[in-house]
């Protein structure tokens, strides 16, 4: 059965890009292009890992991220930012991130990171 992944991104192409490099190695991908969105599937799918980016109109991706690990706190979140700061990384870090990664994001760096965060929580 194949991991089932949630991208938040008010990016159109971003969420499209994400769907076809994840859903080609093999996982199935939800998109979110908003964090409200994003909430409302968390509610209704079991996902095993996020995505989310930080900077995004209404609900940033830190609400976002604080919101999910009241859903689940043992999930999995790397954040993406094209504007990346420590202080956002380390309020990110402070509501458990996983992983804070700078857009554009490297796909086979983010592959490895994925494998390895779904590894780590399937051993907890």
């Amino acid at each position: 059965m194949a991991h089932k992944l949630l991208i938040v991104d008010d990016e159109e192409n971003m969420c499209v890009l994400l769907k076809r490099v994840l859903g080609k190695a093999g996982y199935e991908v939800e998109c979110a292009g908003s964090g409200e969105k994003a909430l409302q599937l968390a509610g209704e799918i079991s996902f095993e890992l996020a995505v989310v980016d930080v900077c995004m109109p209404e609900m940033d991706g830190i609400e976002v991220l604080a919101r999910l690990k009241t859903i689940d706190k043992k999930l999995p979140v790397i954040m993406t930012s094209a504007f990346p700061s420590s202080e956002k990384r380390e309020r990110a870090k402070s509501f458990g991130c996983s992983d804070y990664l700078s857009k554009p994001v490297d796909m086979k760096h983010l592959k490895e990171l994925i494998r390895k965060r779904l590894q780590e929580s399937s051993n907890l």
